[in-house]
């Protein structure tokens, strides 16, 4: 399957310094541009501009043949180097590269190729529980959940692949399923928390207060270097293009708190995922009122609205997947993380039925129920739209707004 990293060539232009000279065009004095790299990447990535020179004041922009420019959003600036994102909704094509400060331009003719980008969120196929691996354009990618602990290689796999950077992390709640994996990964190559090699993400968001979990595991999770903290109604992270906005978390929403809401799967992170004007909500183990939980969905629903796709509350679980929040969020894609004759027997086949009366394509990591069908309510009985038993499940979305699964 293709990913971000896939738009990078196995071979760079290398410009030389006869090369370099012919094309810089230097009107009075200021700074040199000697390179640019990488000079062929997706819409949405970083560029470093090296040469000498370059003040606090810089600005930097790309221009087209035609004459189109392109504004850099530059993020660092020494006298060698300023680091710079091209903006994701850059049309492909080749660019000059032009810096500009104190009157003075310099110009490097030709100097980059900007190929179209993409999000990719890639739902992983962790057995029973969740993961969720969001990918910008430049690779700068968010892992929400990781998972059970025995997840942790099929984590480590997804997120050390070619051309992703995990700078971002979030745990929607503390449910074993969900943070396993993740503090795994977190605990770095050796394993054990709180060591030299853990990994501290930039952004370290969770559900709740994880004092609430009293397990082994969260005792693990509290020892690791990266601590993490409950995120405002309304914080945002920017992956480069698509951005990850915090729409609830510890049973509260922007109407206020949800009453009731003690539980974790209750108390869970939820997320608006949007690139290209596309949405994605992902809102880990959210309740709807089935079981008794309290109805947290409904909360949910008033702030989110329609979306293009839905990751399914709580793999699909008796307490989710409420017909009212169903028919508030209008998917016109759903998917499903669970695992194959897992123990809790999801799907629940009603909350089937509910997504089935969607008439909207279903995916799904897992089978569900097959083998072990007689423990439940026997094997779970999927609609003709629905394919189940995928794998990992890549939904890709172009900058042109154009949303495929893989």
């Amino acid at each position: 399957m293709t990913s971000a990293a896939s738009l990078l060539p196995k071979h760079r232009r290398h410009w030389t310094a006869p090369a370099v000279l012919a094309v810089l065009m230097l009107v009075g004095c200021g700074p040199e541009i000697t390179s640019v790299e990488p000079d062929v990447l997706a819409a949405g990535a970083e560029v470093t501009i090296t040469g000498t020179g370059f003040v606090d004041d810089v600005v930097a922009r790309l221009e087209a043949e035609s004459g189109a420019s392109v504004q850099l959003g530059i993020s660092a600036v020494n006298n060698r180097s300023l680091v710079a994102r091209v903006p994701s909704a850059t049309p492909p094509g080749f660019y000059d590269v032009v810096v500009a400060q104190d009157g003075t331009e310099l110009r490097l003719s030709g100097a980059l190729e900007v190929r179209a980008g993409e999000m990719r969120i890639r739902f992983l196929d962790i057995g029973q529980g969740d993961s969720t691996l969001i990918i910008g354009p430049g690779g700068e990618a968010m892992l929400i959940d990781g998972g059970p602990r025995d997840a942790a290689n099929l984590v480590r796999i997804a997120t050390s692949a070619p051309g992703v950077d995990v700078r971002h992390t979030a745990i929607t709640h503390t449910d074993a399923d969900h943070l396993g994996g993740m503090v795994a990964f977190l605990a770095g190559e050796d394993g054990s928390a709180g060591t030299a090699d853990d990994v501290v993400p930039q952004t370290r968001w969770i559900g709740h207060d994880d004092a609430i979990c009293d397990s082994q595991l969260c005792g693990t999770f509290r020892n690791l270097q990266a601590q993490f903290s409950l995120p405002d109604i309304g914080d945002v992270v920017d992956l480069g293009g698509p951005t990850v906005t915090v729409i609830g978390r510890d049973g509260v929403f922007g109407a206020g708190p949800v009453a009731g809401a003690t539980d974790p799967n209750e108390r869970s992170l939820a997320l608006l995922v949007e690139f290209a004007g596309r949405k994605v909500f992902i809102g880990g183990d959210l309740t709807g009122g089935g079981i008794s939980t309290v109805n947290v969905e409904q909360a949910a629903a008033l702030e989110v609205g329609p979306v293009d796709v839905l990751r399914v509350n709580h793999h699909g679980s008796a307490t989710s997947s409420s017909a009212g929040f169903l028919a508030a969020l209008q998917p016109t894609a759903v998917v499903l993380s669970m695992g194959t004759d897992n123990q809790f027997c999801h799907p629940e086949p009603a909350v089937l039925a509910r997504l089935a009366g969607l008439g909207v394509p279903i995916y799904a990591t897992g089978e569900g129920m097959v083998f072990d069908g007689d423990r439940c309510d026997g094997p779970s009985q999927w609609p003709a739209q629905a394919a189940p038993g995928l794998s990992n499940i890549d939904l890709v979305i172009l900058t042109d707004g154009t949303l495929s699964f893989e």
